[in-house]
């Protein structure tokens, strides 16, 4: 899967959920981050957890702090795909 092409989509799903303002489509582009991250094999302990306390603050009312959290949880998801990337190169420089 091309890298760049998932970071693209992720941070146009990031735009778009900010600029749409609801925490719904906010935790949309969370799940997104959060799957792409678990197929490259490295999805951070806690996306599911972040993923779903915005889903309980979304159906509290607390909208803003829903896509502030899934908004984080994107940005997990960019960043695990970073550190995958970077792994297939790991190991011992001699």
């Amino acid at each position: 899967m091309n890298l760049k092409l998932v970071l693209a989509t992720l941070a146009f799903s990031l735009t778009t959920s900010a600029m749409a303002g609801g925490a719904a489509d906010a935790i949309k582009a969370a799940k997104a981050a959060q799957k792409e991250a678990k197929a490259v094999g490295f999805e951070w302990r806690d996306m599911g957890k972040m993923i779903k306390k915005a889903e309980k603050l979304a159906k509290e009312g607390k909208g803003k702090k829903a896509t502030k959290i899934a908004n984080t949880v994107v940005m997990h998801g960019k960043a695990a795909l970073k550190q995958a990337a970077l792994a297939k190169s790991a190991g011992p420089r001699f």
